[in-house]
């Protein structure tokens, strides 16, 4: 986890920090060996593997910061329009409904039944009702905090970590987005293949807003995803990745003859296709998108990172949609969630 960081650890990325503000141009010279100019650049280059995890963890650590002092300041701007104390005014943001069914205590109980092995079953359900309303309170107390956030307006200008993500890879969604979602994705990972039709609800939803990059992480545990890689790159060197990634993720065989097949129905050249399949380039590619994960410390499918924000997993719509309508909110140029459904 990352906040279970040694003080060692985060003395070290603070130090980082008050190095970029030292930091030079990435041109510029560094060192000369025999005449011959060693670059900034170059140094990163070798160590790039070590630089963007910091630089991912040392955001990470600044947007927490900046969402509580955030929070702050809404609470006090409305503790003071409402006349009200911050205390005051937090319990009424946990105001709502309250109201947890036997059915959601018995399923809590079944669930987590082992861990109350020292009380008796009554004291335990008793426990995991509390805990449900608290859970209850909790939420709405955040909703609250959403609706601060619509009501005093908040501009967010943290700078993000430099991201070299949207590099050439297969894209869909608007030129110009608010959001960027770069996915990361195996074909044989069935949570992957679960994601896409949420991902076509938000592109649908959000298409003149967000932009949906590809990146390929096939797993070492998948037979074909690695092969079914390097042919979706083959598809889209003939300008056919998306459908030949639909069709991919819509069979549940990826053996080569399933991926000449596909290619054959989607009209693209044999001789072409299977030129490229053995490639240097369509292995290059792949393996760069594989290194680029690593260099985001991602190792699992699906992840996604959402305006440089790392998120792992199948998300719902409804988990996709809250994340994009916070990037939207905190955008200068954002226009209201209202109309972006106009624009597809």
């Amino acid at each position: 986890m990352l906040f279970q960081s040694s003080p060692g650890r985060i003395l070290c990325l603070i130090c980082l920090l008050r190095l970029t503000a030292f930091a030079q141009e990435p041109d510029a010279v560094v060192a000369t060996v025999n005449g011959a100019e060693i670059s900034l650049k170059q140094v990163d280059e070798t160590v790039l593997s070590a630089i963007y995890p910091l630089q991912q963890q040392l955001y990470a650590i600044r947007k927490v910061a900046l969402d509580n002092l955030i929070t702050a300041r809404l609470l006090e701007a409305e503790a003071r329009s409402q006349g009200v104390s911050i205390e005051e005014l937090r319990e009424r943001l946990t105001r709502g409904e309250i109201k947890v069914t036997r059915t959601q205590v018995e399923e809590a109980y079944a669930q987590n039944a082992s861990f109350f092995a020292s009380m008796s079953p009554d004291e335990a359900r008793e426990r995991l009702r509390l805990d449900l309303e608290n859970q209850m309170r909790m939420r709405h107390y955040r909703a609250g905090i959403e609706e601060l956030r619509r009501k005093w307006p908040v501009l967010l200008k943290l700078p993000a970590p430099p991201r070299e993500l949207d590099d050439g890879s297969p894209v869909k969604g608007a030129a110009k987005a608010t959001v960027t979602i770069v996915e990361f994705s195996d074909f044989e990972c069935p949570f992957c293949a679960q994601v896409q039709d949420t991902l076509r609800q938000i592109m649908e939803r959000y298409g003149g807003e967000v932009r949906l990059v590809f990146k390929h992480l096939p797993s070492e545990g998948h037979r074909n995803s690695l092969a079914a890689a390097r042919a979706a790159y083959c598809a889209g060197e003939q300008d056919r990745f998306w459908q030949f990634h639909d069709a991919l993720f819509a069979s549940r065989n990826l053996s080569p003859e399933v991926l000449v097949e596909i290619g054959a129905r989607l009209g693209l050249g044999r001789e072409k296709f299977a030129a490229c399949l053995s490639a240097e380039a369509s292995r290059a590619t792949v393996i760069r998108d594989i290194e680029l994960a690593r260099r985001y410390r991602i190792d699992s499918t699906p992840s996604f990172l959402i305006n440089g924000k790392l998120v792992k997993g199948a998300l719902t719509f409804a988990e996709f949609q809250s994340l994009i309508e916070r990037e939207l909110q905190q955008s200068p140029t954002t226009k209201t969630s209202s109309k972006t459904s106009s624009t597809n």
